[in-house]
């Protein structure tokens, strides 16, 4: 009779925390995001706001450190994501020459910058411009629903297998594919339990709701 009280207990708490994240809880907040649609959606954003002075100040350390952004796209009322992009940053301060190097690795990217100063970290690493999210097929169960879209940006994820993971996800051909990768886990995973491991410092936000459109007659309809 205990077990199955406390069983009740433990699942009205992640139905409830649910129900808060689709609302926009204090712990999740909504964040203004511009979705722009084709064969699959473009989305930009700014988390720009996470480099408050803690995190400049482990940024001009000196030591290298981790900023990652993951981006889920959720159909309203799904609990697995549709879609996921991943945008890593490695960033070590140059005490002497007074630059920071970037290593910068999305799943179509892999490049490196040295620039001046934390402006152009946050532009480079926590701001997101037309970021195309996923593959088409991913969105043709949800076309003429509502979908929203989530993102979690971690400063130094403490566990390196975390950050190895996700570096060879990323470096995948196929990277943006989620069928039977249970690293990305479902939404109670990622956004309740923090399934993922603990970082340094931890901002998730959402979007709105948007509609997916329809296919067009040109785009025909995905497989």
């Amino acid at each position: 009779m205990r077990r199955a009280l406390a069983l009740a207990t433990v699942l009205f708490g992640l139905w409830s925390a649910q129900v808060a994240f689709s609302q926009g809880s204090a712990a999740v907040t909504t964040r203004a995001m511009t979705v722009l649609w084709g064969l699959v959606p473009s989305v930009s954003f700014s988390v720009r706001d996470f480099l408050d002075a803690q995190v400049s100040q482990k940024l001009q350390s000196g030591l290298p450190q981790t900023l990652i952004t993951r981006l889920y796209a959720y159909g309203e009322r799904g609990r697995d994501p549709l879609a996921v992009g991943v945008l890593s940053c490695r960033v070590v301060y140059d005490l002497w020459e007074n630059t920071y190097r970037i290593e910068r690795q999305t799943e179509t990217q892999d490049k490196t910058w040295t620039v001046k100063n934390l402006d152009a970290v946050g532009r480079l690493c926590l701001e997101a411009d037309r970021w195309a999210l996923g593959e088409a097929k991913a969105y043709a169960r949800v076309n003429g629903q509502r979908v929203y879209f989530a993102a979690v940006v971690e400063l130094n994820p403490l566990s390196q297998d975390t950050v190895a993971r996700i570096r060879r996800w990323l470096a995948r051909p196929s990277g943006t594919q989620l069928e039977g990768n249970a690293f990305f886990g479902s939404f109670v995973s990622i956004f309740v339990s923090r399934k993922l491991g603990a970082a340094e410092k931890t901002l998730s936000v959402r979007s709105d709701l948007f509609t997916a459109p329809m296919p067009t007659p040109e785009q025909g309809a995905s497989p």
